[in-house]
């Protein structure tokens, strides 16, 4: 009993030559040579062609996909905080903005203050006059 013959690979050798993707026109005539016609044999490349994309972007790069779908979420959502935190910020009045509303606000409670016993003394003269005469007025 021989041993069958058999040829093995050496090993860090690479192949001299890359294979050759067919052309368009290359693969439309070898469908042409299985008796398809022209406008078919056109459709049935682009058919193929997709498969193979469908196949290259599907395979192999679903994980991939996956962390730079999450990773570009959690971007977006970071962003997001920042746009709040930064609206936020530029929302506040700053140190001279603030002394400007004290002081307005300041005055305001002064001039209320000034103006207050000038409308309550009439208020309460009308409330006096007003009792006053409910209890003058015969029941």
């Amino acid at each position: 009993m021989e041993p069958p013959n058999l040829t093995l690979p050496k090993v860090g050798t690479k192949p001299s030559k890359k294979m050759k993707l067919p052309s368009p026109k290359e693969l439309i005539s070898h469908y042409e040579s299985q008796g398809v016609d022209s406008q078919e044999a056109s459709m049935k490349v682009i058919e193929d062609l997709q498969k193979a994309l469908f196949s290259v972007v599907s395979s192999g790069r679903g994980k991939h996909d996956k962390l730079l779908t999450e990773s570009s979420r959690k971007i977006d959502a970071i962003s997001n905080r920042l746009t709040v935190l930064d609206m936020k910020l530029d929302s506040k009045p700053g140190y001279v903005e603030t002394f400007a509303i004290g002081l307005a606000s300041g005055a305001a409670l002064k001039g209320i203050g000034a103006l207050l016993p000038h409308i309550i003394a009439p208020i309460g003269n009308i409330w006096n006059f007003v009792s006053s005469a409910v209890k003058s007025s015969p029941q």
